[in-house]
């Protein structure tokens, strides 16, 4: 298992990218936290509006990627993360495909902001088991998609300069990124524990008002409760070119 200090020590700008405006939060809530705390750089991007994030569809797909996108500012900056360091780029949920252009797009952001450290979700499995055995997750399509473009992003696509050259006319050069961490669908190699801090984590999820509520967060966290310690698990992965 690695620890927060191996894996973050001499880190200094870390790039999220999240399929939906609310997995930073559900996901990596209470690390962001933690990185603020330390007055790391955290910058995040978000692949899809959320504008079709609701079962009932009681509310326009503009309306809804309104309020969704404006919860997300919200939370990040409860958490400490500046709204120029968010950005969106409006695909619509469910019409991410791990392509080119994605690849392009995230990318460039990878090189503007000279990542450290790439986290994103874990692209390889389509379901995975709860931590109480008692039935399985799906590994959301977008999330899978996401996943995927981010790694190919990482390596090698922001490192090598023949790609995305059309960036270089903003001055965006190219960037090599080493380090990944990603959603512990698959094998979890390092846990974060958040105890201390569990009630900031909820406060920034109920701040996505139009998905959780107190209930909802409650069992968010509740999730991934062991001896009664709230944990965020992730995988790392180091390259090593």
């Amino acid at each position: 298992m690695f620890t927060y200090e191996q894996i973050f020590k001499g880190k200094e700008n870390i790039l999220l990218v999240m399929a939906h405006p609310d997995d930073a939060i559900v996901f990596f809530g209470a690390l962001i936290y933690k990185l603020r705390s330390e007055n790391k750089n955290v910058y995040v991007l978000t692949i899809t509006n959320g504008a079709r994030g609701s079962r009932d569809n009681e509310i326009s797909e503009e309306e809804l990627a309104k309020d969704r996108i404006d919860e997300e500012i919200s939370a990040l900056e409860f958490l400490d993360v500046p709204k120029e360091n968010f950005t969106c780029l409006n695909y619509k949920d469910g019409e991410v495909e791990s392509n080119y252009k994605l690849i392009g797009e995230i990318s460039k952001y990878i090189r503007k902001y000279k990542a450290d450290i790439v986290c994103t979700h874990e692209p390889s499995l389509i379901y995975s088991p709860t931590y109480d055995k008692t039935g399985f997750f799906v590994q959301h399509r977008d999330h899978r998609k996401v996943g995927e473009a981010t790694i190919d992003s990482a390596y090698p696509f922001s490192r090598d300069k023949s790609f995305f050259t059309e960036h270089m006319a903003e001055q965006i050069e190219p960037h090599s990124v080493f380090d990944i961490l990603l959603t512990d669908e698959d094998k979890a190699n390092f846990d974060f524990d958040y105890t201390e801090n569990v009630d900031i984590k909820k406060k920034a999820l109920m701040l996505h008002k139009s998905q959780f509520d107190e209930d909802s967060a409650n069992d968010i966290v509740d999730s991934v409760k062991f001896d009664n310690k709230f944990l965020e698990k992730f995988k790392y992965v180091k390259l090593l070119w």
